[in-house]
């Protein structure tokens, strides 16, 4: 298989983010220009993303929305959600359910992991939160393939040799722990703290 270019993707996954928004209206259509104008790019660029998908828009009506939403999710491998799970149920792991706990989420949280016997046993947003002791189990029971790691004080190296040999294909980090992976694991990271610092810096220094 073909793998898309990583801009592409993400461009392709934010066409449908605005896409599933339209797809209600009376008359379901959008203009490549209008596309570009809400994600601040060039229309050029919109249209040869779209060509990937072998589609052309019309010159009076544009893209037909409900055909883009299903062309992109087939071309993202997204049309039927992937199984995840959730590892830490601090305030990054409540944050990752509540993003993904919607119907057209790319991604369907199966499982949260956690030490806490104050979560263990709970269900939240109609998730069982489990302990530990369980990921093995668990994420062979509901087929897990992706974990969302959200605990800074579990031992990161050691777990994700736990989550390889369980299964796990790729891991999205939360937490501030540096993460090395196999090539054939996929990792995303993204650190609320450092992102955040980065906007106050760049907020205040266009105060002076």
């Amino acid at each position: 298989m073909t793998l898309l270019p990583e801009k592409t993707l993400e461009r392709l996954s934010r066409y449908r983010r605005i896409l599933l928004r339209y797809q209600y209206l009376e008359k379901p259509f959008i203009f490549s220009g209008d596309l570009a104008n809400m994600l601040h790019i060039n229309a050029a660029h919109v249209r040869r993303d779209l060509m990937l998908l072998g589609v052309a828009g019309s010159r009076t009506y544009g893209y037909d929305v409900k055909q883009l939403i299903k062309l992109i999710a087939q071309q993202l491998h997204c049309d039927e959600a992937t199984p995840a799970c959730i590892i830490g149920f601090g305030h990054a792991g409540r944050f990752a359910l509540e993003l993904f706990d919607n119907e057209t989420s790319p991604v369907k949280i199966a499982a949260i992991f956690d030490n806490s016997n104050k979560s263990i046993g709970k269900i939240f947003e109609q998730v069982r939160c489990y302990s530990m002791e369980s990921l093995a189990e668990i994420i062979s029971h509901h087929n897990i393939s992706l974990a969302i790691l959200a605990d800074d004080e579990i031992d990161t190296n050691n777990l994700i040799s736990l989550l390889i040999s369980f299964g796990i294909k790729g891991i999205m980090n939360l937490t501030s722990a540096s993460v090395h992976l196999p090539e054939q694991i996929a990792l995303e990271e993204f650190d609320f703290t450092t992102a955040m610092i980065k906007l106050a810096y760049f907020a205040k220094s266009k105060n002076r």
